[in-house]
């Protein structure tokens, strides 16, 4: 049989509205419970192992315990970038952690447009309590949607410059990490990939390798590849047709992704990886560990960012304001062997190959 409120008001010996008014957020007026009989509460209702109902929940509180989560694009819940995908894990490992369900949207169609409006946007309302939007277009449909109806949202990668709860990671000093470690090795011919133009992580990060680089007395040499694997591969083809004192001796590319298309032609010209052109990446999603050799590349917090978005949103859901708007975390150097600066062998991947 299942443990109802009266079991836990029994046990407590409080009054089924206190249990209420603790356990399922009741806003009742007139309800007023005292620390001592909270914490009776709440120890009754673990010694029995009571679990407040959602829509019986939902009804007290006026919410719906459903957080929405906009990706830019449908292929985006299961393409070949792991971007979203770690983004989408760590957005849902908090969403759950706080008993709330998730409803997922996307922002565009099939083509990656984030200007698209497949979506069924008009319909993002009362249904969610909030909504976690990940790489949304600056004034997209989606945010004057949200600001319109007054729905909750948080960011993640979206300009500062636009306002609101946002959600970043450190992408210029990423770009220096990338260079600095370049340069390090002896390279002064290093080309940066960089990604579209429209991202809001593409600037930074070329800012950062362009601003170490003249630093280090280099000339910057930067070239529009994309984030894709076919961009990489077209653009290091190109480059790969240049006398050889005059290629780079090493490439940093936009993305992990971008960076494995860079390596493709270049072991299709014959040429090694790291001896003839070192390699460095960015994001650091467990795709860096699949190339041959293994990426080195920059750690994008990505999974982390996720879950600090869903928690801040979660954290306004309840009526706090104690953190900051606009949140940057650090990023930091993944040193593998596609760089040239690591001979070891690459750790071995978290499953046993016989069962996978």
């Amino acid at each position: 049989m299942a443990v109802t409120i009266r079991d836990v008001a029994r046990l407590a010996n409080a009054s089924p509205a206190a249990v209420s008014a603790t356990l399922n957020g009741s806003r009742t007026k007139g309800i007023r419970v005292g620390d001592a009989t909270r914490q009776r509460i709440r120890d009754a209702a673990t010694q029995i192992g009571y679990v407040p109902h959602a829509v019986a929940k939902s009804l007290a509180t006026g919410r719906s315990q459903v957080i929405g989560l906009m990706l830019p694009y449908t292929n985006a819940f299961f393409d070949k970038n792991p971007f979203c995908q770690e983004a989408m894990n760590g957005i849902l490992r908090e969403v759950v952690a706080a008993r709330y369900n998730a409803m997922l949207y996307t922002a565009g169609d099939e083509s990656g447009d984030p200007n698209s409006t497949s979506s069924r946007i008009s319909e993002v309302d009362s249904r969610v309590d909030g909504m976690v939007l990940v790489m949304s277009p600056r004034q997209g449909e989606i945010i004057r949607r949200c600001e319109t109806i007054g729905m909750p949202f948080v960011s993640l990668l979206r300009p500062f410059q636009d306002g609101g709860l946002t959600v970043n990671a450190d992408d210029y000093r990423g770009g220096c990490l990338a260079a600095e470690h370049l340069l390090s090795l002896g390279h002064r011919r290093i080309v940066h990939l960089s990604g579209n133009e429209d991202a809001v992580t593409t600037a930074p990060r070329e800012q950062g390798y362009r601003d170490t680089m003249t630093a280090a007395g280099c000339e910057p040499w930067v070239i529009n590849a994309g984030f894709d694997w076919t961009g990489g591969q077209a653009v290091m083809d190109q480059l790969l047709d240049l006398p050889p004192s005059q290629r780079p001796t090493a490439v940093f590319a936009a993305n992990d992704l971008c960076a494995e298309g860079a390596m493709r032609a270049i072991k299709a010209r014959g040429l090694t990886i790291p001896d003839d052109i070192a390699i460095v990446g960015f994001d650091d999603t467990w795709f860096a560990t699949m190339t041959q050799p293994a990426l080195t590349t920059v750690r994008m917090p990505i999974p982390e960012m996720g879950a600090l978005a869903a928690r801040m949103l979660i954290d306004l859901l309840d009526g706090k304001t104690d953190f900051p708007e606009q949140v940057v975390l650090p990023v930091s150097l993944t040193v593998r062997q596609s760089c040239g600066a690591n001979a070891a062998p690459a750790a071995p991947l978290p499953f046993n190959e016989e069962t996978s």
